[in-house]
């Protein structure tokens, strides 16, 4: 009897044992996978300040570049503040970065003395205009420095999003970037940097966007004031004739800032979408996939193409300005021309494929909000007063008026100067034509692809 209960009494052990082990490693699996998902949780606030911190600098590098240009005192207020508010917010990402590191110590303090430089030049230069030549040198020095700065985090940002460097290998990523970028004047220069992961680097604003396309949401869409409204019946018979196709089928209204309608329909490559104004059925926007075939048209041909597609749907005095081309498909910036003055918030973006020159895509919406016959007052301050004003490190090639949209969404007639540096650099320089004083600064980058503004 004894000799059966030990029996059992040991299979109980053993299967008590078993249980409980079964029990501890499910614990430890929900344990490790509660674990990995805050480790990732972690590793993505981390991710998000590295990229808030590097988009800061980048920025901060760009208003710096502008500085070397600067001929003004306003301007140069105007460039100082953006340099200040770009270092703050550096230093604020760079504080919610992991490994109190001295080289990361470094970084947030070259961020820390270029902002406190860029505030107090601000306010000396309100109270003398002297210190816009006076710091031209200095302008110089920290660009180069920041320049340097930035390109080697996009540098490392590249290998870390292509998996050949990885959070683990930070050591070897602050190794490659420890050399010296430049030192601040009067002060010891940093040595070396230290950075993390990031996964979402920022471009700079793509020209074909248009550099004045944040100033086009929240207004009343001029060109459709008093148009009447389509009826469903009456927009798909539009649709059906711009996309040459009697299977078009309504896909959905909006009531957005510019009330539509959604029509679709099934083509070669896959869905196309056309989305026509409720107001007078203009429209507002197109997309359809290209067909991926190899290109067969020049860029020349697809603008051609481009100004085409505006033909057909009654679009008149519109001028290219930039274009791009990705994937095949060139985008092409146009904007109103009133009086050969170009009106820069008048605008439409229209994508063309390079295989056929059939259109991918279409925007309107800027020059549906914002086209209409101006007023404009001929320029009191001239074109050869505003290329004077130029900097010393400018050359001016082309100078034109060209009407853009201010901060609190006015417009003001400007002198256009395109220029070039030494270096060869294209830069835009944007004079008030009735007061001569420097309104816009912009830096364009210019590769195979098109042109990128910043």
């Amino acid at each position: 009897m004894s000799a059966i209960f030990s029996r059992r009494g040991r299979v109980r052990l053993v299967s008590y044992a078993l249980a409980l082990l079964v029990a501890c490693a499910g614990a430890a699996v929900y344990q490790y996978r509660e674990a990995r998902q805050l480790e990732r949780a972690v590793r993505n606030s981390y991710l998000h300040a590295f990229s808030e911190a590097t988009a800061s600098l980048d920025r901060m590098s760009a208003a710096l570049q502008k500085g070397v240009y600067v001929t003004t005192a306003p301007m140069l207020c105007s460039l100082c503040s953006e340099v200040f508010a770009q270092a703050m917010t550096a230093q604020m990402a760079i504080g919610q970065l992991p490994l109190a590191h001295a080289e990361l110590e470094q970084t947030a303090a070259f961020a820390a003395q270029v902002g406190d430089w860029a505030q107090a030049l601000s306010r000396a230069a309100a109270r003398d205009s002297a210190a816009v030549e006076r710091e031209h040198e200095t302008w110089k020095s920290l660009a180069a420095a920041a320049e340097t700065l930035s390109g080697r985090l996009d540098e490392l940002e590249l290998s870390l999003v292509d998996g050949s460097d990885a959070i683990a290998g930070v050591a070897e990523a602050e190794r490659r970037l420890s050399d010296a970028v430049g030192d601040l004047p009067g002060e010891e220069g940093p040595e070396g940097f230290q950075a993390i992961e990031a996964e979402f680097p920022e471009l700079p604003t793509l020209i074909y966007d248009g550099p004045f396309s944040q100033h086009l949401e929240g207004r009343e869409p001029a060109l459709l004031a008093g148009a009447e409204e389509l009826s469903e019946a009456e927009a798909w018979e539009i649709a059906a004739r711009l996309m040459e196709r009697d299977d078009v089928t309504l896909s959905g209204r909006s009531d957005g800032e510019i009330p539509s309608y959604t029509f679709s329909c099934q083509t070669e490559t896959g869905t196309a979408w056309l989305e026509l104004t409720r107001q007078g059925g203009e429209v507002l926007s197109f997309l359809c996939q290209p067909s991926g075939l190899a290109m067969e048209l020049t860029e020349e041909e697809g603008v051609a193409a481009a100004r085409g597609l505006l033909r057909r749907l009654g679009l008149e005095g519109l001028e290219e300005t930039y274009y791009t081309e990705q994937g095949g498909v060139l985008t092409v910036n146009f904007c109103a021309v009133q009086d050969g003055v170009r009106c820069y918030a008048d605008l439409v973006k229209v994508g063309i494929s390079l295989a056929d020159g059939s259109p991918v895509s279409y925007e309107g919406r800027g020059y549906l909000s914002n086209h209409r016959v101006r007023t404009l007052s001929a320029p009191s301050f001239g074109r050869e007063e505003a290329v004077s004003r130029l900097s010393d490190e400018l050359e001016a090639e082309s100078a034109a008026l060209a009407l853009i949209p201010t901060a609190g969404g006015d417009e003001v007639l400007c002198w256009e100067l395109s220029c070039r540096t030494e270096e060869g650099q294209r830069v835009l320089v944007y004079h008030n034509a009735a007061t001569g004083a420097e309104e816009r600064i912009l830096l364009l980058l210019e590769d195979g692809h098109g042109t990128l503004a910043f």
